[in-house]
């Protein structure tokens, strides 16, 4: 069955900007570690995979925006717990970037993962709990 075009751009769209998203929870991550903050033994693992969801191009939208929002969820938990946290910080960047601020996605220089989409479906969507 034929994909539609318009919905293949919206994902293709889509998962360009979670590579943007990723980019930023990874230099999160590394702004705990560099402020002496434990993050959990799981993280660096939840990072490598969803850097290769998005990289190879076959994992849906839906499942990577699953796995960023567990990684962010994460990211939040670790940071807050701190008298330091840098929440709001960290989530004003990820909101202006996820909306579209491309000024800002050249300002903060972030090595953004390289995405090539390989076309194998789009499949249903459901975030696992």
């Amino acid at each position: 069955m034929p994909v539609d075009p318009q919905r293949l751009a919206t994902e293709v769209a889509t998962l360009r900007q979670y590579a943007v998203r990723y980019a930023l929870l990874a230099a999160w991550r590394d702004d705990l570690l560099a402020r002496g903050l434990a993050v959990p033994p799981n993280l660096p693992q939840s990072l490598e995979t969803t850097r290769v969801k998005i990289a190879s191009g076959c994992a849906s939208s839906c499942d990577v925006g699953c796995a960023l929002g567990e990684i962010e969820a994460t990211l939040v938990t670790a940071d807050s717990s701190t008298q330091k946290g840098k929440v709001d910080f960290w989530l004003d960047l990820l909101g202006q970037v996820m909306g579209g601020d491309a000024s800002l996605e050249r300002l903060l220089n972030l090595p953004v993962v390289q995405f090539h989409y390989a076309g194998c479906g789009l499949g249903a969507c459901g975030c696992k709990h």
